[in-house]
């Protein structure tokens, strides 16, 4: 799957746009019920967490949120981590589709925007790296 995002700074507060997902797949291959949620990483303090609401029976669903991240001096060698679940519908559990982060760090010292499809890595290359798509000419 591939996640729209932008990122802006102002300050030392990152916007974060969460715009639409596409490609999302849940179990057999059905369109998932999915949200997104975002924190700074490693974080020791649960209220960093923020996510979108769930869109419900969709491959291609559209959030288009806005958060703000204030980010403290010992955030700076954090990383913003971004990820994609698709909620169980049965169940209370959600499933990790996919996943991306951010150097805290680069993002505050950016000249230019984030902004665009980015690849949902795996759990443990998303949480150290992300993938911006390609665009095809």
């Amino acid at each position: 799957g591939q996640l729209k995002l932008s990122i802006e700074v102002q300050g030392r507060i990152l916007m974060l746009h969460v715009m639409e997902a596409k490609g999302l797949m849940g179990k057999e291959y059905r369109p998932c019920d999915s949200y997104v949620k975002m924190s700074i990483v490693p974080d020791t303090d649960w209220k960093c967490r923020q996510k979108t609401k769930t869109v419900p029976d969709s491959k291609n669903p559209v959030f288009h949120e806005h958060f703000l991240f204030p980010v403290q001096e010992e955030d700076e060698q954090k990383r913003l981590l971004v990820t994609v679940w698709n909620r169980e519908r049965n169940s209370r559990q959600s499933k990790l589709i996919g996943c991306m982060s951010f150097g805290v760090k680069s993002l505050l010292t950016l000249d230019k925007e984030i902004s665009g499809w980015y690849y949902l890595l795996g759990e443990d290359l998303g949480r150290t790296k992300h993938l911006k798509v390609a665009m095809r000419r």
